[in-house]
């Protein structure tokens, strides 16, 4: 297969630089035809990387690039809505990191622009492909632990590594100030929240959360939770937090006929059901080619995407309901 697909990536931080430089180079169907970013230091370490991608200052200048066909967006989150509406108003098909975006009235216009432009709108939930989660799917969809009735996601982690996460040459902290869409909640809802969403598979009908900023930053949320309840009376509790000195278990999974545990990222999964003894363990799966396989796919006209607008509604929603719980102590019908 011939590196065909010119892929351009605007925002060349630590995502660029690792996940997707790493996916397209690895490709033969891909190339990293074009760069752009706003900052001097970040076009040269683009140029010093990438040699034979073209580098750009200006949004505009990689839009009418005619080597470009698909536009990656990863930049803060900010800047998705009109970064990627730019893109699918020029004609490229768009891949935006997570959060898709900061409402789901900006998902709306995102995916009507990319309707109406007549291409491709995909997001980067790259967790879906995590080998606990998959080995969890897999395990559930066999019905082995009958019908899920509960699901407790946790995300851990403590430090300032998250609150200074960001590049040379770009603000370093923005992930811990508002205006950029900073803060727990957009960092690990679409993941975490997407996980759960698409593992209970059930209409989410009502949320009661918490967020709060409580060490690290006097602006956003480092640490949030909130009790999700599904059509047919299926929970789920759902945190992350920066506060978490000791980790906790990141999945407890309940059905009617037994449960699931696993401690971390692409760990072992624990299995124990009604006519088990002793628990079984099962091996994480990995398969986090599959989004790029699918993404390029779709690209091609050879597949649906399968993160779909539906669902990216559904993910946006979800952010919406726990700031509105949040702020107001209320729990928010879906």
């Amino acid at each position: 297969m011939s590196r065909e697909m010119g892929v351009g990536i605007v925002g060349y931080g630590k995502v660029a630089t690792g996940a997707h430089r790493n996916w397209i180079n690895n490709r033969e169907d891909t190339r990293l035809a074009a760069v752009c970013d706003m900052t001097e230091v970040r076009r040269q370490a683009a140029a010093e990387d990438n040699p034979e991608a073209a580098i750009y200052e200006h949004f505009g200048d990689l839009l009418s690039d005619d080597g470009v066909q698909l536009v990656i967006v990863t930049t803060p989150p900010n800047t998705h809505c009109e970064l990627a509406m730019q893109a699918a108003e020029a004609g490229k098909h768009v891949f935006v990191d997570k959060p898709f975006a900061m409402t789901r009235a900006e998902a709306e216009q995102m995916i009507g622009a990319a309707e109406q432009a007549g291409v491709v709108i995909h997001c980067h939930q790259s967790r879906r492909y995590d080998g606990e989660y998959r080995a969890i799917v897999k395990c559930v969809e066999s019905g082995r632990i009958g019908e899920v009735q509960h699901v407790r996601r946790v995300w851990s982690q403590y430090g300032e590594g998250w609150t200074k996460w960001g590049i040379e040459g770009f603000n370093p902290t923005w992930r811990i100030q508002r205006d950029y869409g900073g803060g727990m909640v957009y960092d690990y809802a679409p993941h975490c929240g997407d996980q759960v969403l698409r593992l209970v598979d059930r209409p989410l009908t009502a949320l009661s959360a918490d967020a709060r900023g409580i060490v690290f930053s006097d602006e956003v949320d480092d640490h949030f939770s909130c009790l999700m309840r599904f059509e047919g009376g299926a929970t789920a509790y759902l945190e992350a937090s920066n506060m978490t000195i000791l980790p906790a278990p990141h999945w407890y999974v309940v059905g009617t006929k037994g449960c699931i545990t696993a401690q971390g990222v692409n760990s072992q999964i624990t299995v124990q059901t009604e006519d088990m003894d002793v628990a079984e363990t099962m091996e994480a799966i990995h398969e986090r080619d599959q989004l790029y396989e699918n993404l390029i796919a779709a690209c091609q006209g050879e597949a649906k995407p399968n993160v779909t607008p539906d669902q990216l509604r559904a993910s946006m929603g979800l952010i919406d309901a726990i700031f509105e719980s949040a702020k107001t102590g209320q729990q928010v019908a879906i």
